[in-house]
């Protein structure tokens, strides 16, 4: 069971090893995660949920995480919402603004990272100097 002030996490990816995978990490350091398959399911939890920041693939059936972060930033409501994105292929250009962009596939402590800095002040993911 998560804390009630947990942050929430939206994974946007059509991976379901890296879904799972980024799920068990993120729930380990006491986030609250959330998925979708696609940017369009993506939009569609955005709009009845609220989520603190949201891990996006770039490259999905139906709508591609480029599309929908573009979606994000047109809408008002949605716009804040920090999106860190994640590709296998070459880094995307355009008007649409990452916090991060991990190529995939990444490090643990590159992960770690674009989560910390993202979410800045929250100091929920910890990470340890021997690197264990």
């Amino acid at each position: 069971m998560q804390p009630k002030d947990a942050k929430t996490v939206l994974i946007v990816d059509d991976e379901f090893a890296i879904v799972e995978a980024l799920t068990e990490i993120l729930n380990w350091e006491g986030f609250t995660v959330m998925s979708a398959g696609n940017g369009r399911i993506a939009l569609e939890v955005l709009g009845r949920e609220r989520v603190d920041l949201v891990l996006m693939d770039a490259m999905m059936p139906v709508m591609g995480g480029v599309e929908a972060a573009a979606a994000m930033k047109a809408d008002p409501r949605l716009r804040e919402i920090p999106i860190i994105l994640m590709t296998a292929g070459p880094m995307p250009v355009g008007e649409v603004r990452w916090v991060a962009a991990l190529r995939k596939p990444f490090q643990l402590d590159a992960f770690e990272a674009a989560i910390r800095n993202a979410v800045g002040a929250l100091g929920v993911i910890t990470s340890s100097e021997d690197g264990a």
